[in-house]
């Protein structure tokens, strides 16, 4: 039995798959064309207690994603939206509000595809010179660079060829996974430029 599709987006692969930028993206959703969540750990909120998956207000996350100068690398939200509620809470405790980074952000998947659909933002151009990828390598690419940047690189060409493999498991909207030998001829100049034979 293949694995359920993706269930959420991060702003970073969004913007990948749609070659824009996280602050395109952004504005988008803060302009109401689909809603942001983030997971968060129990808050208080006046009398109530909530936690898990709640939607946020990207227009209260704008300096996180400023068009000209640096963006900030945290902000504090003090109002959420319960999944299924239909009233704005305010977070009374912690007082200062809850911290997120952009990293936090989810979009689901339901939203993003149909999104892409209304704009036929996936659709390929008959005038192109070939088929399009069926993978999704820039999304990849871009949790590559991440992956690498924060944890540096594994111990073996075959240790990274195998984490690439489950991203594409973790993230394929249709079951679809690269084969091996498919990653292994991305991954291996990369490997060799950086870390010279296995």
């Amino acid at each position: 039995m293949p694995l359920p599709a993706v269930a959420f987006y991060s702003i970073y692969e969004v913007s990948a798959r749609w070659g824009c930028s996280a602050a395109d993206v952004a504005g988008w959703a803060a302009s109401g064309h689909f809603k942001a969540m983030i997971g968060i750990e129990p808050v208080q909120c006046g009398e109530e207690l909530h936690g898990g998956l709640v939607e946020v207000s990207l227009a209260e996350m704008m300096p996180l994603f400023r068009r000209f100068g640096p963006s900030d690398e945290t902000c504090h939200l003090r109002r959420i939206l319960p999944v299924g509620g239909e009233t704005w809470l305010r977070v009374t405790e912690p007082s200062e509000g809850i911290l997120v980074r952009a990293t936090d952000l989810m979009f689901p998947a339901e939203a993003v595809h149909r999104f892409e659909e209304e704009r036929e933002l996936l659709r390929r151009s008959s005038h192109g010179t070939g088929a399009g990828s069926r993978y999704d390598w820039e999304a990849m690419t871009i949790w590559l660079f991440k992956r690498l940047n924060e944890m540096g690189f594994p111990a073996s060409q075959a240790a990274l060829i195998a984490e690439v493999q489950d991203w594409f498991i973790a993230n394929s909207t249709s079951g679809d996974v690269p084969e091996e030998s498919t990653i292994r001829k991305r991954i291996a100049p990369i490997w060799r430029a950086v870390r010279g034979s296995d």
